[in-house]
């Protein structure tokens, strides 16, 4: 009986040696996840769970996703979406800047995070989700969406924004090459009246905000006050003063001709969101091995005290 304590514990011993030492898994090809029309989510992921119309990550999840159902919500829940780009040259195509050719006359290759499948998908809201590690964070291009609440950081541009009535509110947009570019980028075009952008954080993008650099600008074309009368956005190249302690700088944050906040704020309004604390499933089984190990050891110490 003795013997076969010991080995017991030996065996659990291992177990929690084996369970410790596993490697981190490597990454595997991108894939991508599609919300398709009827709903459902292809290919099935533990990491996102539908309920109705919502569907709410659970964990972090390395792929592109693609939604093709209008009126959903896509929460995040703090959790966060990432892509392969790693900031190297070769992936160092910017939007903007001329056509898809990089300089040696080869096609630019980009990955977008959260793509919208057709024209007819609209009033997609998407929330509480980091969004990092992709040529584009977010291209929101058809109507009546809404983006509120996240994290798009470490992307050669953060959102791409076209279509009209969208929303862009209380997003952590940092560190990207292009932080909101707008999609809008023909001489003639317009940036509709009916664009939302305001209360997000704009932090360190090598470019703000912007659209095309276009030759001509369209005189006919008002400028923009991205803010909401009220208050605008906190920009973290805003060298302006705050004389009155309100929070609101006292002067414009002017991004071009065209683009202003007349309402800089001078702390941050936002943050990037993160998920509920859960206990990894590694800690669990680990501490579980470790308290088998030692019942299991006082055990044998009693049996042995006994004879």
């Amino acid at each position: 009986m003795r013997k076969v304590l010991v080995l017991t514990v030996v065996f659990l011993a291992l177990t929690l040696v084996l369970v410790s030492a596993q490697p981190a898994r490597s990454k595997e090809p991108l894939p991508t996840v599609v919300i398709q029309p009827d709903g459902t989510v292809y290919p099935p992921t533990e990491a996102i769970v539908q309920n109705g119309n919502t569907y709410t990550f659970t964990d972090n999840l390395y792929a592109a996703i693609k939604i093709q159902k209008s009126n959903i919500v896509l929460d995040g829940a703090g959790f966060t979406l990432s892509g392969p780009y790693n900031g190297t040259a070769m992936d160092a195509w910017v939007i903007g800047e001329g056509n898809d050719q990089l300089p040696n006359g080869t096609l630019a290759q980009y990955v977008i995070g959260i793509d919208l499948g057709s024209p007819d998908v609209k009033g997609v809201t998407i929330e509480n989700l980091d969004v990092k590690n992709f040529s584009i964070g977010m291209y929101i291009w058809t109507q009546n969406n809404t983006i509120t609440g996240n994290g798009v950081f470490d992307n050669i541009v953060g959102i791409l924004l076209s279509g009209s009535n969208q929303t862009v509110t209380k997003n952590y947009i940092a560190d990207n090459q292009r932080g909101l570019f707008f999609g809008f980028n023909n001489a003639g075009d317009v940036i509709p009246s009916d664009i939302v952008i305001n209360h997000n954080d704009f932090e360190n993008n090598v470019v703000q905000l912007n659209g095309c650099e276009c030759k001509y600008i369209n005189a006919s074309e008002p400028p923009h006050s991205w803010d909401n009368g009220r208050q605008g956005n906190h920009w973290s190249n805003y060298n302006g003063t705050d004389s009155n302690g309100d929070g609101i700088g006292d002067t414009r944050y002017v991004i071009d001709a065209l683009n202003q906040d007349r309402y800089p704020l001078m702390q941050s309004p936002t943050k990037m969101p993160s998920p509920a604390a859960k206990v990894p499933v590694e800690t669990i089984v680990l501490g579980f091995s470790a308290a088998a190990v030692v019942a299991v050891a006082a055990v044998v110490y009693r049996s042995r005290k006994r004879n």
